[in-house]
């Protein structure tokens, strides 16, 4: 293997380098969108369970259950999980069965622990409450899911430059010390 051989191989490898560095990068990247949406997600929910208990006048059961049918999504599938626990056991609570669907799912919904906390909370006062009271707690808690969101998004944007810029120099910094 001759000089030119050996140049086109350390080439290839520094972009392999870089390559991989952008890559990680916009990886970090995506795991903050999928949080951003996963917020936004569960706060569309809370509006669409809003609604339901307003004008559909339904058991909590198939409120869970249209809300199955309706809604996809990594948090649709928790309510998904809270639906079949409600259709299953007519005497299981709903707090409890609130509760710990979020607990199981709240890496897959990559959940903070405020973030985990205010859900919680939702799910204390969801029928047994009139419907007025049960919208007001529904409203207070999307309000504090929105600002979260919008802490989410604030993080995202400036993370996203971050990510790249460090993900370059990292990547050249490599370069650098194996050439």
């Amino acid at each position: 293997m001759g000089v030119l051989g050996g140049m086109q191989l350390k080439t290839a490898g520094a972009v392999c380098v870089l390559t991989a560095c952008i890559g990680y990068a916009a990886s970090l990247t995506e795991r903050q969108k999928y949080h951003r949406d996963v917020l936004l997600s569960l706060i569309q929910i809370l509006e669409l369970l809003a609604g339901e208990i307003r004008y559909e006048r339904l058991t909590m059961a198939e409120v869970f259950r249209n809300m199955d049918k309706k809604y996809h999504g990594p948090a649709g599938e928790t309510m998904r999980h809270i639906a079949d626990r409600l259709v299953s056991s007519e005497y299981e609570n709903l707090e409890n069965v609130w509760s710990s669907a979020f607990r199981k799912d709240k890496k897959v919904l990559m959940l903070s622990e405020e973030e985990l906390d205010i859900l919680l909370d939702t799910g204390k006062n969801l029928g047994y409450l009139d419907v007025e009271a049960q919208m007001n707690h529904l409203y207070h808690c999307r309000q504090r899911l929105e600002q979260k969101l919008q802490e989410a998004q604030k993080s995202l944007d400036e993370k996203k430059r971050l990510y790249r810029y460090l993900a370059v120099a990292a990547g050249v910094m490599v370069i650098l010390v194996l050439l």
